[in-house]
């Protein structure tokens, strides 16, 4: 078997081929167009394992490697960092230490998505891109109006509050400013509007999705992230595992007779960790039982600390959810209100 380790960058990729015992069989910089890429892979002397850096455009290289390789790795670049501490780093060096990590099995590698996820992923980050660049309009119509002493009060999203913003009265660079902010949150407005239309339409064709919207606090935008982030439930075979994931669990540090508990783990699903902390205040509302231990905690400890705790309860019932493949069931000990089980503002189309 021999091994091959890429440093995937956006134009060029380095490709350093190694045997089974470590020799060097190759060594090059491929241009990343798709026609050179499979010249190359044919000339791989197969069978072959292959392993590249998760980076923000693997997507189509994983998808190619597939169709030559053996086996197809992800490599987790957070843990791969322990690897590389050396007082030189190249394109080559990088590769080879792939690819000798690789050889010798200790490679740190992550989850390879389905096409279909990635795809409702792409998705979903474009809805979340057209919120914050409507957010960043609407801070930069408010600021200038505080600047000016006008009334910046209200919801900036509505059609009907924009209207209401005179600008007639102002100087002409202050009208121009502020007219093609309103003109562009209201454009973001109507795209959010179809973008979402169209996730729920498809989002709401998988199963797991339609079951997880019968839980308080989550409809489909929420629902459709938590599952393409952690898209196969099977991968974890505990919950504990799950929560490490999601960044919900906390450091910890402990020598001899010292325990200490610190922050929650950076090395996480950043998406998936927002999302769950996000909707959480939903999900206390509408169960009686969540919303004492939620106060309790909070006056114990902080409100923070509170939420992360309501946020594992959280996500425990999701990956019971997923697990079993059933709809949302409360504990017959807690008195559940579907009244209460608002949707999120911001998930609303």
């Amino acid at each position: 078997m021999n091994y091959v380790g890429i440093d995937l960058h956006k134009e060029q990729s380095w490709f350093y081929v190694m045997s089974e015992n470590g020799q060097k069989i190759d060594s090059r910089s491929i241009s990343n167009s798709i026609e050179k890429l499979k010249e190359y892979f044919e000339t791989i002397p197969k069978p072959f394992t292959m392993a590249v850096e998760s980076t923000y455009n693997w997507y189509f290289l994983i998808d190619m490697a597939e169709k030559y390789a053996e086996k197809v790795y992800l490599a987790n670049p957070y843990e791969l960092k322990a690897f590389a501490k050396r007082n030189k780093k190249t394109d080559k060096i990088d590769a080879r230490l792939i690819a000798d990590v690789l050889r010798k099995g200790y490679l740190p590698s992550v989850s390879i998505p389905d096409k279909e996820t990635r795809s409702i992923k792409e998705i979903l980050k474009y809805r979340m891109g057209l919120v914050q660049d409507r957010s960043r309009n609407i801070y930069r119509v408010k600021s200038i109006l505080d600047k000016l002493g006008e009334n910046s009060y209200g919801d900036f999203t509505t059609y009907k509050r924009l209207k209401e913003i005179s600008v007639t009265h102002l100087p002409v660079f202050y009208q121009e400013a502020i007219s093609g902010y309103i003109e562009r949150i209201e454009c973001l407005n109507k795209r959010l509007f179809a973008t979402g239309k169209f996730i729920r339409e498809e989002v709401l064709k998988d199963e797991d999705i339609k079951n997880l919207i019968t839980m308080p606090g989550l409809d489909y935008f929420s629902a459709a992230l938590i599952k393409s982030e952690i898209f196969d439930i099977n991968r974890f075979k505990s919950f504990n595992q799950l929560c490490s994931y999601a960044g919900l669990a906390p450091r910890v540090y402990q020598s001899a007779n010292k325990l200490i508990h610190g922050s929650l783990n950076v090395n996480r699903r950043k998406n998936l960790q927002w999302i769950l902390i996000e909707v959480v205040y939903h999900f206390i509302r509408a169960i009686p039982g969540k919303t004492k231990k939620y106060e309790l905690i909070a006056k114990r400890k902080c409100p923070n600390t509170g939420k992360v705790a309501l946020a594992r309860d959280m996500l425990k019932i999701i990956y019971h959810i997923l697990k079993e493949k059933r709809e949302f069931y409360p504990d017959k000990s807690e008195n559940y209100s579907i009244r209460n089980a608002t949707i999120p503002a911001f998930a609303r189309v």
